[in-house]
Parts: structure tokens; C-alpha cells; sequence
């Protein structure tokens, strides 16, 4: 258990020390707890370029059109799994390049990959994780085009649709210029002329 003069001690310095303040310095410390970033926050991680994201992104939005809020998501989805299996692929030579470091032969990279060692290990978790995004992927996709499908088709049914016609809305009143008869009431009639 700490004594009253370290935990005063550790309270003093804890003063001194607050992080970074500028927004530089903020800016840098972000990524300080970043191992592989599979996992971050912020879909882009430094290394990467923002504007390759971006334009990535724009891509998937102009060829899908999403228009509704379940649609944005299998996007998003679409756009975000694309995005980190790239950053996978990447991680995926550098691991062979580190197998090859270890000694490997170039002719026998499948017996390597097979072996236990841990780059080994490392490359089969990259595989899983690429084959997940795959799936993802190809879900988003599906359900994407499903989606989209079917409001095509609620719209087709709906264009295709007789038309329900009022035909009260287009009598036409006479003009007030026109003379109208005037009407004549049934007892009025000469009961000679009515036959």
C-alpha cells in the first residue's frame, strides 16, 4: 500500500504532467495506443492517405445511389470493409517479407506459412480477418441490391397502376354568358302533350 508521501508525491507530479495541449501535439498523440488499427476509431490511420478514402468512398456512393438510411449503412459497410482489406493486404506482404526474413525458402512459402512460427500465426489471423471483411462485403452488397431491387419494383407497380379518374373533376360548368332553359316541373306539362 502507497504511504501518505507517495500518493502526495504522485498527486504533485500528476499536476505537472496534463498531455499534449497544443492541437499539434493532440493531433500526434492520438494514435499513441495504435498496434494494427483493425480495430480504431478513425477509418484512416496515419500512413495512410485521406484523399485515397475519400475517393473510394465517392466511388461506392456514385455506382449504389444510397437513398435511405438502411442503405447508407450497407454503404458505409461496403466502403469500410474495401478500405481495411486493403490496409490488410498491405500487413499481408510485409509478413511474407518477414518470413522470407526468417529464413525461409521462396519455393516453399506454403510449408512456411504452414509451419508455427509466429509470423506464420500472424498471416493466418490476417487471412481470417481478410475472409471476414469478404463477407461483409458480399452481405452489404447482397442486401444492398435487394433493397434497392424491390423499391424498383414498389415503383414499377406503382407507375404500371391504372389511375383512379374522377370524372367529376373535369364537368364543366356552363359559362355565365349562356342562356340557361329554365326547367319545367313534371305537374306543369299539359297531360295531352305527355304521351
Amino acid at each position: 500500500m502507497s504511504t501518505p508521501a507517495q500518493i502526495a508525491a504522485n498527486r504533485a507530479n500528476a499536476q505537472k504532467s496534463t498531455g499534449p495541449r497544443t492541437p499539434e501535439g493532440k493531433a500526434a498523440s492520438r494514435f499513441n495506443g495504435l498496434k494494427h488499427g483493425l480495430d480504431a476509431a478513425s477509418v484512416v490511420i496515419p500512413g495512410e492517405d485521406p484523399a485515397d478514402y475519400e475517393a473510394l468512398a465517392a466511388d461506392f456512393r456514385r455506382e449504389f445511389h444510397p437513398s435511405s438510411a438502411l442503405e447508407h449503412h450497407h454503404v458505409e459497410t461496403i466502403i469500410r470493409s474495401a478500405w481495411l482489406k486493403r490496409r490488410l493486404q498491405r500487413t499481408e506482404a510485409k509478413l511474407y517479407r518477414a518470413l522470407f526474413a526468417e529464413g525461409s525458402d521462396p519455393g516453399e512459402l506454403d510449408v512456411a506459412v504452414l509451419c508455427d512460427s509466429p509470423v506464420a500465426r500472424l498471416i493466418h489471423k490476417v487471412f481470417a480477418q481478410i475472409a471476414s471483411l469478404d463477407r461483409a462485403f458480399s452481405h452489404a452488397v447482397k442486401e444492398l441490391r435487394r433493397i434497392q431491387s424491390s423499391a424498383e419494383s414498389a415503383l414499377d407497380l406503382l407507375l404500371d397502376a391504372p389511375l383512379p379518374v374522377d370524372l367529376t373533376r373535369f364537368h364543366r360548368p356552363p359559362a355565365p354568358s349562356e342562356p340557361q332553359a329554365p326547367a319545367v316541373p313534371a305537374c306543369d306539362v299539359d297531360p295531352d302533350l305527355r304521351q
